[in-house]
């Protein structure tokens, strides 16, 4: 995931300044050729005066046309900046947060809306990816297990048509009777064998392997598809933070 990140934003940057570079020797080679057709017009004063204005015009609009373009590069690096300190808080949370058994509740989801972050770089600014916290300020710091909400919300980007206006990725975290929920669903590409028995998917036994040893009982999921829509839904009891 880490090297597709830093693909993406190679490639923003790459093709921005080709872009610039591109329009720059052109804007170039166009200002030496009328510079030419003026150097032959000397001899014509009634025709300088109109071609001097008519130039002048041309190049007080052009530096907006530069300007454009690097506010678009700015654009860019500002993103790049973005996901990047995403991509910093998910590292820290995997390296150093997430060597216990438990963690605050709060911190777990901090790093899956991390990862979410991350993860809208590459889908289409039209795609619909709907986030949504329903968790009252008491059930933050009750306790959960690190990196258990990853699996259900990297499947979703992974099987997903993000490149799609009709698509879409929904992800509800919720807390009720002390039980932690979460809701996933997605839109199915055409074409996409999406079971909970393929490989890398919800039921990948390492995954399912996990929640058994730490939760038992205490935890279901469920995996179900409507028609073209796959639904996922996990639900763990928490754990006091005493």
């Amino acid at each position: 995931m880490v090297d597709s990140f830093y693909l993406i934003i190679v490639s923003i940057l790459a093709v921005a300044c080709a872009a610039l570079a591109w329009y720059l020797f052109h804007r170039l080679s166009a200002a030496k050729k009328e510079i030419r057709m003026l150097q032959n017009k000397l001899d014509k004063p009634e025709v300088i005066v109109a071609d001097v204005a008519e130039h002048a015009v041309k190049y007080k609009l052009d530096p907006h046309l530069l300007k454009n373009a690097l506010n678009a590069i700015q654009s860019h690096a500002y993103q790049s900046y973005y996901a990047l300190d995403k991509l910093s808080n998910v590292l820290d949370y995997i390296l150093y947060e997430s060597d216990t058994q438990f963690v605050p509740l709060k911190d777990e989801i901090a790093f899956a809306q991390n990862l979410i972050e991350i993860n809208r770089l590459k889908v289409s600014p039209l795609f619909d990816l709907h986030v949504r916290k329903k968790i009252s300020d008491g059930h933050e710091n009750l306790l959960i297990a690190p990196l258990i909400t990853i699996n259900p919300i990297e499947n979703a980007f992974k099987h997903a048509d993000v490149q799609s206006e009709s698509s879409f990725i929904s992800v509800i975290f919720e807390v009720a009777e002390g039980r932690f929920l979460l809701s996933v669903s997605n839109k199915i590409q055409p074409q996409t064998a999406y079971t909970p028995t393929a490989k890398g998917g919800l039921g990948n036994a390492a995954y399912k392997a996990r929640l058994d040893q730490l939760y038992g009982s205490d935890y279901s999921l469920q995996t179900k598809t409507v028609g073209d829509v796959y639904h996922v839904k996990l639900e763990i009891r928490l754990h006091d933070a005493d």
